[in-house]
């Protein structure tokens, strides 16, 4: 095995309730069991933040094995702040030491993206048994999750990860493309998403995650800004396509909620964190461009409220033709009531024809005002001829031109004659 060790961070958008304080072990269905242990972010030096810690080694290496890698952890961190954390420690045969930027971060995708595939249905089944357990409570899932049936709240789309390398005196250089950045101490930023740590290899995996938490919160609340803007994007399609029945408002403004106030208790970070920690987070936002993302998020979601307020303002004009045809039509039934209770009143000794007549008259009557009521006629409004108006073409008429004058003969001196004179 090489000196070096891989890290990688994935965080997952959950909105939830708090962690509650008694933690009892669950059983995941065709996985085992896990037993969650407390825990507090550890670069806080203020006020601390409560987390919920899991140990997934056991259940993911009994089903995914990586050629040439050893799985040397795998732990989630449940924050309180609605984001899951989850860390794979990583070794491999191959010396990573000798690879150049561009091939590291290659080797880093590639095992991202075999992990990501082989333990979406593991942690779906780990996230759904701590919703079922109430670990996980009060959850607000982004509105096409819900509508769609998931069961579990994994969003895979939004999810973002860092990639650490962890050695010392690490060998490469960042990236000329990034701009002048100055983290904490022992890190170097690689390119965005992408850390060496010049830190002992060998060091304590809960101390290592300790140290990745600056990047880590930057991260997550990156994927929360992406939960966001894929929720509201999601609204515009169905707006667009005019399925308002499919668009729940309530749920949208619960996921809103729960999305900005997660994102602006992560956002304490900065605040609330100690100095060398502080300064990693600072250039970690900066990196990945998460005031941009933020910007963006601002604008998208508030041109879906409004369409939201328009929809919603169309939906309520609609209902109130409605409620105002069935009134008229109520109307017209009393009034046709009142009318038949008159006709008796003054007619008590007609004949059966007459009064059939009377009945049948208020009942056509009746009829015909409820279907004018809920059949109104469509005027077809007819473009008056004017200015801007296509009317029938007008023949030009065609322009005409003068005949030339008749040049005159000479006279016997050799000069034009005298025209005769017009009448």
């Amino acid at each position: 095995m090489s000196e070096v060790l891989h890290l990688q961070s994935r965080a997952y958008p959950v909105h939830h309730n708090s962690p509650p304080l008694s933690l009892d072990s669950f059983r995941v269905p065709g996985h085992g069991e896990l037993h969650p242990a407390p825990g507090e972010l550890g670069t806080l030096v203020y006020n601390p933040d409560h987390t919920i810690e899991l140990d997934l080694k056991e259940i993911i290496t009994r089903v995914i094995t990586l050629p040439g890698t050893e799985i040397v952890g795998c732990h989630a961190r449940i924050l309180s702040a609605g984001s899951i954390l989850v860390t794979y420690a990583l070794r491999h045969e191959a010396d990573l030491r000798l690879l150049p930027l561009a091939d590291l971060d290659a080797l880093d995708a590639r095992v991202n993206n075999v992990l990501r595939e082989a333990d979406g249905p593991v942690l779906a089944a780990v996230l759904a048994a701590a919703v079922a357990c109430g670990l996980v409570q009060g959850l607000a899932l982004r509105p096409d999750l819900a509508s769609g049936g998931e069961a579990s709240p994994v969003d895979r789309q939004s999810a973002r990860y860092n990639c650490h390398f962890v050695t010392e005196e690490p060998p490469w250089a960042t990236d000329p493309r990034l701009p002048q950045l100055s983290p904490g101490p022992h890190c170097r930023i690689l390119l965005p998403y992408t850390y060496a740590w010049d830190r002992d290899p060998a060091t304590p995996l809960h101390e290592l995650r300790t140290m990745l938490e600056p990047t880590d919160i930057a991260t997550a609340q990156q994927s929360l800004l992406v939960g966001a803007l894929l929720g509201g994007r999601r609204i515009l399609v169905d707006l667009a396509k005019a399925e308002h029945p499919m668009t729940d408002v309530h749920a949208f403004r619960r996921f809103l909620d729960g999305v900005w106030s997660d994102y602006h208790h992560l956002d304490g970070y900065r605040i609330e964190s100690d100095q060398g920690p502080r300064a990693t987070y600072l250039a970690a936002r900066d990196s990945i461009g998460l005031d941009n993302t933020q910007e963006r998020a601002d604008k998208l979601l508030g041109y879906v409220g409004n369409s939201l307020l328009a929809a919603a303002s169309q939906r309520t004009e609609a209902l109130d033709t409605r409620l105002n045809r069935v009134a008229s039509s109520l109307a017209m039934v009393a009034a046709a009531s009142f009318s038949l209770d008159v006709a008796v009143f003054l007619l008590p000794d007609v004949s059966l024809a007459p009064r059939i007549g009377v009945v049948s008259s208020l009942i056509a009557l009746t009829a015909a005002g409820i279907l004018a009521v809920f059949l109104p006629n469509r005027r077809r409004w007819r473009r008056p001829p004017g200015r801007g108006a296509a009317g029938p073409a007008r023949r030009v008429p065609r322009q005409r031109t003068a005949a030339p004058a008749p040049v005159p003969a000479p006279g016997p001196d050799g000069l034009p004659a005298d025209p005769s004179p017009q009448p």
